[in-house]
């Protein structure tokens, strides 16, 4: 196991797309080794081998068997996402496994006990709540600058559900249960849940319009906060990309426009006031890789791990049980 002097040496499982994102995050960090990788195609592990200078391993089973090996990066299909936990844990390996942690609750929980038993690190690829413009936004909601919380009103939404091929594992409905939901609009939940504490009921619609894959590909959410505060989450597979979140205060509104920008308006019925914020610009994803890091040398845990990102999931499983039974449905962690 690394020490203070020691690198922190992590195997990349999944070396494609998001797959080089995370390695990209961890190339540049001080005490991070990235020593081998794993996927099924050996093409693609040749391709990534060469690019950041490490081994290939012939199986993920020998990953886990690896001395050599602190923690892995998982950035694989939805489904085998609980074996995987489940089966690092036993290992002692940590654990950064990309959203969403399982494709059910009842897994979420399971997963998150296995690590726990084990005493190693869990961090769910949440990073949006990291993001510069989310944190500004978290200090103008927790400072009063926009009163009472009253409503909020979210989307994400891009064009690559129009990329997904029909018969890969984001085609199919029990690997990508809510389409654009699960895949993106979970980004959102977990910020909504950063932002304003937890949802306790949902009602949700999720349909399929017009991408070849037969999975849905629009989907909007009602939400109904711990706080008293309600609000909606769009989330598209098939438009121009969106992320935006707007928090609707007693004193002020605030939007928060990816590309941009942090806009405050105190408008009334005499005049417009906007206020452009300055922010900060950083990296999402390197922060949430150097806060892994971190947890595995320190022995801490991180901002977003397995409790968090169940939480978020049940959000999307309660959604998807609303769009199917037409009702409301309170949000369950179990």
């Amino acid at each position: 196991m690394p020490s203070q002097s020691n690198p922190v040496r992590l195997a990349a499982v999944g070396v494609r797309g998001w797959g080089t994102k995370l390695a990209d995050a961890a190339k540049p960090l001080a005490h991070v080794a990235l020593v081998t990788c794993f996927a099924p195609t050996q093409a693609h592990c040749v391709e990534f081998a060469a690019r950041y200078a490490c081994a290939i391993a012939p199986s993920y089973a020998a990953i886990l068997a690896d001395p050599n090996v602190d923690g892995v990066l998982l950035t694989t299909p939805n489904e085998g996402h609980l074996a995987e936990i489940v089966a690092a844990a036993q290992h002692g390996k940590h654990v950064f496994v990309e959203k969403p942690i399982t494709l059910t609750v009842a897994d979420a929980v399971a997963a998150t006990r296995a690590c726990a038993e084990a005493g190693v690190a869990l961090a769910v690829g949440h990073q949006s709540r990291r993001d510069a413009g989310v944190r500004q936004l978290k200090a103008l909601i927790d400072s009063g600058e926009l009163g009472t919380i009253i409503g909020v009103e979210a989307n994400i939404s891009t064009d690559t559900g129009t990329q997904v091929a029909p018969g890969e594992w984001r085609s199919s409905r029990e690997q990508c249960p809510g389409g654009p939901l699960i895949q993106i609009g979970i980004h959102h939940i977990d910020t909504l849940h950063y932002l304003l504490g937890p949802i306790t009921r949902v009602f949700g619609i999720q349909r399929h319009r017009v991408i070849p894959a037969v999975i849905d590909d629009v989907s909007v959410t009602l939400l109904e906060f711990a706080s008293g505060v309600v609000g909606q989450l769009t989330a598209h597979y098939a438009t121009s990309r969106v992320f935006d979140l707007r928090v609707l205060g007693t004193r002020a509104n605030a939007r928060y426009d990816k590309w941009l920008g942090l806009e405050v308006r105190r408008d009334t019925p005499d005049r417009v006031v906007r206020e452009m914020l300055p922010l900060a610009t950083n990296d999402p994803i390197a922060e949430e890789i150097a806060e892994f890091v971190e947890c595995i040398r320190a022995h801490t845990r991180p901002e977003v791990g397995g409790a968090e990102a169940t939480a978020a999931l049940a959000v999307v499983r309660a959604a998807i049980e609303a769009n199917e039974r037409g009702c409301m449905i309170s949000i369950a962690l179990d």
